[in-house]
């Protein structure tokens, strides 16, 4: 090449570089990035930072960037003394935060010019509440004992490390969930003085914050009362620290009952927050529930709490926990436990990729239009602080303007949202049905242990309150009862890895004993309860009515107590009817046995003259219903009343048949029993019962007892398994196929009725439901109302409860439930891969009760039914006939019940908690009668002020509850 075609080749070379500079042509050589965050100005206001890039060439000299949107400019000088190939420059403050905008922007050097024109996308000023704490798994990836060391001393730890940034800017400073106020409580009853007062002290200064959750638990499967008392340990610390607790928290358990809501907001709780699980056997809840907050409508349509489930519990885990996890995770030596997570570089592993992941699908989501945006910070289950996070936020606020960072507790969170958008948010009603429910049936034996201790503990608490007038209650030893159901049904159950041994034993033995310890006080404390007109070996019985109405009901006597006896009558010397028992027990009618008051009864040695027979083959008659059973299978295939059949011979199955369904890679999934034998075991004037004895796959035995009582409307079934001990995923139903066309299922709630998928939430579970103790299938005719004292999950239609492992995005969970007669009780199952027993064996018993009825459905027949069969007559040998006045009455409405009687620790408080299953308000007479209150509140009102006041008149509201204190005080 020549020296004039060089010079012309150059001559050409730098008209194309200057052309990079041309207005028209720069477009390649320079990037603009615009970033998901906001820095700092020099005038202190927020500016969105955008990253420009000099492709072809590093920008030597000084020069100008002029950014340009509409009427807003702003020129910024450049010096690129050393040559730059990329900048960050900030917008003017306002610009890209509420809605797009187009940016024009012009750098300018001698006689150099770059343009390029950009669109911001709006961005969110995001304010990002974390929420640190460590989630508390009782057991799970340790033993309780050393689950209990670890969050006692995170406590502590979090308390200094409070004191210690209490200087740090605003947002940095270190403050300590709990989570759950069982390690608090822990603390509180083995700490000395010293020590408590130093939680107490840490509360005020709110370096500790408190939640009124007491454990992670299954709240479907609660009962009424057992919600108050589950959160009155909320009350006591506000008692003790003067400060308010105003948020439940709830971590790991995805969903909750709809009975919240009226419980929490009668104590004052105005907020629930829920961190789900994230993964395992979630089914819909995260995808539907997440980060859509809501005003949460009680029951009765009045009351209501702000509800907000933000995501998952596992950003700070997946980040920076999992790291340090194994260290602690099986780790029994507690001195071998680490103490804090800290490290040299606290922003090394924190919530950028988390926040980069979830703020941009929150900013485009039309449900999410917030700019607030909560989350949990972990280290995962049952692990230490994290002593870099207020580090790593002090950081993180210094270098950027939003997000901005802010440790935080859950009321506060909660109180912004009301505050900043509480009038925006909707407003839903319904039950946020669980899944974890499923797991309960893992250990069937403790489950149904606990059910029963729950009804006892309530008619322990009226029992005391009937015979103990003006004497203090045993309330320490209620609350201890109530504690160990609590623990029962807390949602950890073994360890991680179920088939480690010694370890999951050892967690397992710890487990069962909640459910063992809560039964035995249950006993003793209505053993005390009646103490006082109690007598062994009288021939003198009393029966006694916990309940509100008069009600007539089958009472047994033990072996035991019957003896020599064989009769009984009445307190006038008429014998009623009774029957000695192949077993050697006495049963009798207590006919019109007052509410909340007593009979006596006189056993005689008299034979019975009664006769009569209810059984003939495989036929029930009483005169009421009739039962046949099917000879083959030993299901009812006949159920009537009247003119009516109420079973469906068309379905799958009949009633009370028995299905074992083995996990869904296995042919011939489902089967029934075989080589069934009928007999009759019982059959006299009073009551007759037939015995099915069968094979039954997953089992030694089944024997399935049914029973009928003379002129009684209900069937009584007892279903007993000796259960083989197996570790392949497994499930035992027990069907009952109601043959009621276009029915409609109302299931008995905690504080509630609820029809089965029109009252729940998007993302509640319908593959298995928990209820508490009755559902009703009916149509405009006939219906079916049906108790599971032991079984407190079932399913409808079909069996539905088939889903194994974590089962994320898995097509079977339900959408939308289709209106079915056919209930399926799922009674036990082995579907859980970590957390839960692998199998169970031994004697295992399942109680169901029929009511047939030739009406429509009625909430006050099936709720008293309920209760009846849950809360049964109570009967004891006396030291001598009593004549006990019911301390009140209620006016006789059906549909409005007491709920419990409860006497203070001084004996002269006394609550009385109504509860109504009507559509509308309903005024309600309370006569006292035995003793006469000094003055009745409500609501923190006097109502009932005076002398003695003989009669309240109050009203309660639809589908409602209200609290009365009487102050017996002279």
């Amino acid at each position: 090449m020549n020296k004039l075609t060089s010079l012309f080749a150059l001559f050409l070379l730098l008209q194309g570089n200057l052309n990079v500079f041309a207005k028209t042509s720069f477009s390649d050589s320079l990037m603009v990035k615009v970033q998901s965050f906001y820095r700092h100005r020099p005038d202190k206001k927020p500016g969105r930072s955008l990253m420009l890039y000099f492709k072809n060439a590093p920008l030597k000299g000084k020069g100008t960037v002029t950014l340009q949107s509409n009427s807003i400019k702003e020129l910024l000088p450049i010096d690129g003394k050393n040559g730059i190939d990329s900048l960050n420059v900030l917008l003017p403050a306002g610009l890209g935060v509420k809605t797009d905008c187009q940016l024009k922007i012009v750098v300018n050097q001698s006689n150099k010019v770059l343009e390029r024109s950009v669109k911001v996308p709006a961005l969110r000023q995001w304010t990002v509440y974390i929420y640190p704490h460590s989630h508390v798994d009782i057991g799970y990836t340790n033993t309780q004992e050393n689950v209990e060391t670890i969050h006692k001393r995170n406590i502590f730890e979090g308390m200094e490390l409070a004191k210690k940034t209490a200087t740090y800017p605003e947002g940095a400073r270190y403050l300590w969930n709990p989570e759950v106020l069982w390690p608090v409580e822990r603390l509180f009853s083995k700490a000395s003085p010293q020590a408590k007062q130093k939680v107490i002290d840490a509360v005020k200064k709110g370096y500790l914050q408190l939640d009124a959750s007491y454990v992670n638990t299954n709240t479907s499967v609660a009962v009424d009362e057992e919600l108050f008392e589950f959160l009155e340990h909320s009350k006591d610390f506000e008692k003790l620290t003067g400060k308010k607790i105003e948020t439940f928290v709830q971590v790991d358990v995805p969903g909750m009952t709809w009975g919240l809501v009226p419980v929490a907001s009668q104590l004052g709780i105005k907020y629930i927050m829920a961190f789900n699980n994230g993964f395992d056997r979630v089914g819909r809840s995260m995808d539907l529930m997440s980060f859509r907050p809501f005003w949460w409508k009680s029951i009765d349509g009045k009351s209501k709490v702000l509800f907000l489930q933000p995501g998952s519990y596992s950003p700070g885990a997946a980040a920076k926990g999992f790291d340090y996890w194994p260290k602690m995770a099986g780790q029994i030596d507690s001195t071998k436990l680490m103490k804090v997570v800290r490290t040299d570089t606290p922003r090394k592993h924190f919530i950028d990729k988390y926040l980069a992941d979830m703020l941009p699908k929150l900013q485009k989501a039309d449900y999410y239009p917030y700019d607030i945006f909560a989350m949990s910070w972990a280290m995962a289950d049952n692990m230490p602080i994290d002593a870099d996070l207020p580090e790593a936020v002090k950081s993180w606020n210094e270098e950027y303007a939003y997000p901005h960072l802010v440790i935080a507790g859950a009321t506060t969170i909660m109180k912004k949202f009301e505050e900043k958008y509480g009038n925006q948010l909707p407003v839903l009603s319904g039950d946020y049905t669980e899944y974890w429910t499923d797991g309960l049936g893992t250990a069937a034996k403790q489950t149904g242990m606990n059910k029963s201790t729950k009804e006892r503990l309530i008619q322990d608490e009226t029992l005391w309150a009937m015979l103990h007038p003006g004497e203090p209650a045993p309330r320490a030893d209620l609350k201890e009862a109530w504690r160990n159901v609590s623990l029962g049904t807390e949602h950890t159950w073994c360890y991680m890895d179920p088939s480690k041994q010694p370890i999951t034993n050892d967690i397992l033995n710890v487990k069962f004993g909640y459910f063992q310890k809560g039964e035995d006080i249950s006993k003793d404390l209505m053993q005390r309860a009646l103490a006082p007109v109690a007598k062994n070996e009288s021939e003198i019985v009393g029966v006694f009515n916990t309940l509100s109405w008069n009600r007539s009901q089958l009472v047994k006597l033990s072996k035991e107590q019957s003896g020599r006896y064989n009769s009984v009558k009445n307190e006038s010397g008429k014998t009623v009817l009774s029957q000695k028992l192949s077993t050697g027990e006495l049963v009798f009618m207590a006919e019109n046995v007052p509410a909340l008051g007593s009979k006596n009864f006189m056993l005689s040695e008299e034979k019975n003259n009664a006769s009569g027979m209810l059984a003939h083959d495989n036929v029930l008659d009483n005169g009421s219903i009739k039962v046949v059973l099917d000879p083959q299978t030993g299901d009812i295939s006949s159920l009537t009343k009247g003119a009516n059949e109420f079973v469906d011979a068309k379905a799958a199955c009949s009633i009370n048949s028995y299905r074992y369904l083995k996990s869904s890679d296995t042919l011939n999934r489902v089967s029934g029993t075989s080589n069934v034998k009928i007999s009759i075991l019982e059959n006299g004037p009073l009551l007759a019962s037939i015995l099915v004895e069968s094979a039954a796959e997953g089992s030694n035995s089944l024997s399935r007892t049914i029973t009928l009582v003379k002129d009684q409307p209900y069937v009584d079934i007892k279903n007993n398994l000796d259960k083989q001990s197996i570790t392949k995923k497994e499930g035992v139903h027990f069907g009952f196929a109601f043959n009621i066309p276009q029915p409609e299922t109302m299931v008995d709630i905690p504080w509630g009725i609820m029809k089965i998928d029109n009252d729940q939430l998007d993302g509640a579970n319908r593959n298995w439901i928990g209820f508490q103790r009755w559902l009703d299938v009916s149509n405009k005719e006939k219906g079916v109302t049906m108790c599971s004292l032991d079984a407190p999950v079932f399913e409808v239609g079909d069996l539905t409860a088939d889903i194994l492992g974590g089962a994320a995005n898995s097509p079977k969970w339900i959408k939308k439930l289709t209106p079915s007669a056919t209930i399926y009780s799922w009674a036990l199952n082995n579907h859980w891969h970590t957390n839960f027993p692998l199998s169970q064996e031994g004697k295992l018993e399942f109680r169901y009760r029929l009511l047939p009825h030739n009406t429509a459905y009625d909430a006050g027949m099936a709720n008293r039914f309920g209760m009846e069969q849950s809360q049964p007559l109570i009967v004891s040998p006396l030291k001598q006939k009593i004549s006990q006045k019911p301390l009140l009455s209620l006016s006789d409405n059906p549909k409005v019940l007491l709920s419990i009687l409860k006497v203070d620790e001084s004996g002269k408080k006394m609550e009385v908690r109504l509860r109504s299953v009507s559509d509308k308000d309903e005024q309600v007479k309370v006569n006292w009668l035995e003793m006469k209150p000094t003055s009745i509140q409500i609501d923190n009102k006097a109502i009932g002020k005076g002398k003695n006041p003989m009669e309240t008149e109050v009203l309660v509201p639809a589908k409602g509850m209200i609290t009365l204190v009487a102050d017996f005080i002279r």
